[in-house]
């Protein structure tokens, strides 16, 4: 009974994966269904992927699972069924609930909730249930939080009937732009592009000081650009990477710091970054748009990074790789490079030719399946290339589920008027003061951050509290920006940081010294964002005279912050020099004059101190 539990669940993968793959490439170029219809078959086909990929249910007998299975893929596609054939007439419907209407929104809430918990977390299933428990208690809450309260009918009616609940913005654009863009990156990393990301790396940077932490950080950055998930990045790379910086003479903690750090990292890189940049280019209204103003911040994370890792490795005299242990970088561009071209493909469409990111990734998927079938010498069979398409269909499970438990959530704030209510009293905490905002806002975003994905962390903070900093005069984008950002750093934040618990794993490190070092490390992920909300110059918004001082400026400040969080320039840095460093590097990364002059002077007056000191030093050895 096992083996035949086993083959019927491998071919349901299959089947329904393929079919949920195709459904979206072909949408994404010949045009998408009617909003709540695409969105019910993405949601409905994903959950189905649900009960055959993770064990909902504890038992070793392979009839009960099998059991469990059917009736949940059942139950679904009833759901899904029902859902489809009445959303034409739905808008006719508004304010009445049938008893079947009643009965499967219910289960579908339940079952959503559910799902959600056992494959995501608990912690944005938990605020949902909190919201509805809202919505139905209203009546009987303090002054001031307090509404008119709703029976469960209209709840489900809200949440299940209509565009409002589950079926929101959240869910329409994981169903339209993140699914084709989950299928790219899943059938592209599992062809063996990241493999290729890392061996040309590792080509060109293992054999410099500290190379394989080098190697690291542009291989995650690379992997990140098709990946979007910090763990994912971590135990794609990490794997081959920890392990080279450890035997380089790292030490694992830090190791495993660096990957967490690069990792998280990659949610920040064009062109694919991850399902949150997608979720914001419907806000903001264009996806070249936040590719755009995510550059330069992006490469500037990575700089400073890359820096960080050069001083660790000349304060302890860390040498790369021998020469013979490293790669060939023509051999292996000669094996890989057609790995690469669906991707330069998809940059090129999305910047160059300026095509919808929809029909840029259908393209990129389409060139990306001929070369596997046809390319002389690597072709692979027409079933495994298949496979590969169907697997990737998995990785739209949990944004499936978190942006459509975020639609709960959403709609819940919304129908009971707390959403606007939490704006006001955002504002009337920080008293008006921007900075103080922000702070707040940082702190919100990092907590939510811990606890859930950062595109549902992202929902969450960009209906609640966006509105309040484009109240207080910070451009949209800015404000979008930022609390992606934090979002994402959330991920290198003890003590819930799970890309650094991830790392530590591979690396046998202690996982709470691994996610303070990541922070550490991380440092201009967290400085960044309130930068670009005083200066919109480094998201590429202003003249290129301006956008080319805040550059310059930024990256004298990030290498003066990368020496102050080290300690380090031609030997060890005092607390006191530490400090002096560090507030030239705000000055430099400050817009303004005064700030960047201030800044230029008490990072020169340090940098000069320790190079006389080393003069010294030299001079008395000789």
């Amino acid at each position: 009974m096992e083996k035949i539990q086993g083959k019927i669940q491998e071919i349901g993968v299959f089947v329904i994966g393929l079919v949920l793959a195709v459904f979206h490439i072909y949408t994404s170029y010949f045009g998408a269904l009617p909003a709540y219809q695409q969105r019910i078959v993405h949601l409905v086909f994903s959950m189905m992927l649900v009960p055959l990929c993770y064990d909902l249910v504890k038992t070793k007998k392979a009839g009960i699972r099998l059991a469990y299975q059917i009736v949940l893929i059942g139950a679904l596609a009833v759901i899904g069924i029902y859902s489809y054939s009445i959303a034409n007439d739905m808008w006719k419907q508004t304010g009445t609930m049938s008893t079947i209407d009643l009965v499967l929104g219910t289960i579908l809430i339940l079952m959503l909730l559910f799902f959600t918990w056992r494959v995501v977390g608990a912690a944005m299933p938990i605020i949902a249930i909190l919201c509805i428990v809202y919505a139905i208690l209203g009546p009987h809450l303090p002054r001031g939080i307090a509404h008119r309260g709703y029976d469960w009918s209209r709840i489900v009616e809200l949440l299940f009937k209509g565009t409002n609940g589950i079926f929101g913005t959240p869910l329409g654009v994981s169903a339209i732009y993140v699914s084709i863009f989950v299928i790219f990156a899943g059938v592209l990393e599992a062809s063996g592009a990241g493999d290729v990301f890392i061996r040309l790396t590792q080509s060109l940077l293992g054999g410099f000081r500290g190379g394989p932490a080098k190697v690291a950080v542009v291989a995650s950055s690379l992997f990140g650009t098709i990946s979007g998930s910090a763990v994912a990045n971590v135990v794609g790379t990490g794997s081959f990477t920890i392990p080279l910086m450890k035997k380089s003479g790292f030490r694992a903690d830090f190791a495993g710091a660096v990957e967490t750090a690069a990792s998280s990292g990659g949610q920040l890189m064009p062109p694919v970054m991850g399902a949150a940049a997608f979720i914001m280019a419907d806000y903001i209204g264009s996806y070249q748009d936040v590719l755009i103003a995510a550059i330069i911040p992006a490469i500037l994370f990575y700089i400073a990074l890359f820096m960080m890792i050069d001083l660790e490795a000349l304060k302890h005299n860390l040498l790369g790789q021998p020469k013979e242990e490293l790669p060939n970088f023509k051999e292996e561009l000669k094996k890989g490079w057609y790995l690469l071209l669906p991707l330069l493909l998809l940059i090129f469409l999305l910047v160059g030719v300026r095509y919808s990111a929809q029909k840029s990734a259908f393209f990129s998927i389409i060139a990306l399946i001929l070369i596997m079938l046809l390319y002389p010498g690597r072709r692979e069979k027409f079933g495994k290339v298949m496979k590969l398409v169907a697997g990737s269909s998995k990785g739209m499970v949990s944004v499936a589920l978190t942006t459509g438990t975020a639609g709960i959530i959403v709609g819940i704030l919304m129908l009971t008027g707390i959403g606007y209510k939490l704006s006001s009293l955002l504002i009337a905490l920080s008293g008006g003061h921007v900075m103080v905002l922000l702070l707040l806002t940082m702190l919100t975003s990092v907590i939510l951050g811990m606890g859930m994905p950062t595109s549902a962390a992202y929902v969450l903070l960009a209906t609640l509290i966006v509105p309040a900093l484009e109240q207080l005069g910070v451009a949209k984008i800015a404000a979008h920006f930022f609390v992606f950002y934090f979002g994402i750093m959330a991920n290198v934040t003890p003590p819930v940081a799970v890309a650094a618990y991830t790392a530590a794993g591979i690396a046998n490190g202690d996982a709470m010294k691994t996610g303070f070092i990541a922070w550490r490390l991380s440092l201009a992920g967290f400085l960044l964002p309130f930068l670009f909300c005083l200066n919109p110059a480094l998201l590429g918004k202003g003249t290129p005279v301006e956008i080319g001082l805040a550059v310059v400026t930024a990256l004298i400040g990030s290498y003066g912050l990368a020496t102050g969080v080290q300690r380090y320039f031609k030997g060890n840095l005092s607390w006191i020099q530490t400090a002096v460093v560090l507030l030239g590097s705000v000055g430099m990364l400050m817009p303004g004059a005064v700030s960047d002059v201030i800044g230029v002077v008490l990072i020169a007056l340090v940098y000069a101190t320790q190079i006389a000191k080393e003069r010294k030093r030299t001079a008395a050895m000789s």
